[in-house]
């Protein structure tokens, strides 16, 4: 993990999620990469001439804070990594990513409100979004966590997919931090026999000696209800999920009591995307000249 994307609209929620970011860089001695995105201006009249432009104006002002907490937060930090500062005018997810491919970011932080905030961003608005939209992934950081390190990542899945684009994520963004990483399974109901799973999970982590790498399972009434059991007798930092399908998101999180209570305001969850644009498959030169020759000439 070397370069962090977060978003920001100033409030306390973001400038605490930058505050973990900013700690996770410091670690690895990287990058942070700080955003504010404006909408697009409706209905403004084209300005007359030696008239500053609103929109030209705020677009200033917010890289005049952006720059002031790029500051500060590298003083904090003993200048252990580099801070770069934008302003992108549009839709959040759409600057996200753009900049996440541009600038190469392993990793986008982002801020929420807290256990039931936390609920209310997955289901239907920013954060969602940007996890369906934005092919990286992304790290949803509660109002009230602090980061205090990654002794221990636990990773939840249903076991009925293929797991290596996930682990291959996941594995090389905690690596740096060197944690325990538990891959958890939650026997709501009859499961299929997980040996196959497990020989992929381990034949990934060889690829990372320096991970330790259990396989879990846990018995439980419901997905969610064996998730709060496991996050209440061990001591996670983290908890990463995988970003199948949507239905997949909505049985974890649905909007219930047992969902409110499954997770405590102090764990941040790690989206993983199911295309991100680092594993991406381009072109080879054979599929190139291929496709070159298939077009007619004129």
């Amino acid at each position: 993990m070397k370069t962090i994307l977060t978003p920001t609209d100033f409030s306390p929620n973001a400038l605490n999620a930058i505050a973990y970011a900013a700690q996770l860089a410091s670690e690895v001695r990287g990058k942070l990469i700080l955003v504010h995105a404006l909408p697009f201006p409706t209905g403004i009249a084209p300005a007359e001439v030696g008239v500053i432009n609103p929109q030209v104006a705020l677009k200033e002002a917010y890289l005049h804070e952006l720059e002031k907490l790029s500051k500060t937060l590298r003083l904090e930090n003993g200048f252990r990594f580099e801070v770069e500062t934008f302003c992108e005018e549009g839709p959040l997810y759409q600057c996200l990513g753009k900049l996440a491919v541009q600038y190469q970011v392993d990793m986008i932080v982002m801020g929420t409100k807290g256990a039931t905030g936390l609920l209310q961003k997955l289901v239907g608005t920013n954060a969602l979004t940007i996890m369906q939209q934005v092919h990286c992934p992304v790290l949803v950081v509660p109002a009230t966590a602090k980061y205090t390190g990654l002794q221990k990542v636990a990773y939840a899945s249903d076991f009925e997919k293929e797991e290596q684009v996930f682990l291959q994520q996941l594995f090389p963004l905690v690596a740096p931090f060197q944690p325990e990483i538990d891959v958890l399974n939650v026997q709501a109901e009859e499961q299929l026999n997980i040996v196959a799973d497990g020989q992929v999970i381990q034949e990934i982590a060889t690829q990372h000696t320096n991970l330790a790498v259990q396989i879990k399972q846990v018995k439980a009434a419901s997905v969610l209800a064996g998730i709060k059991q496991y996050t209440r007798e061990n001591p996670v930092q983290l908890l990463a999920v995988a970003i199948e399908k949507r239905n997949w998101l909505e049985a974890l999180f649905h909007h219930s009591v047992s969902a409110q209570l499954a997770f405590g305001s102090n764990l941040p969850l790690l989206a993983l995307p199911q295309t991100p644009y680092k594993l991406a498959k381009k072109p080879t030169a054979k599929a190139q000249t291929a496709t070159a020759s298939a077009i007619p000439s004129i």
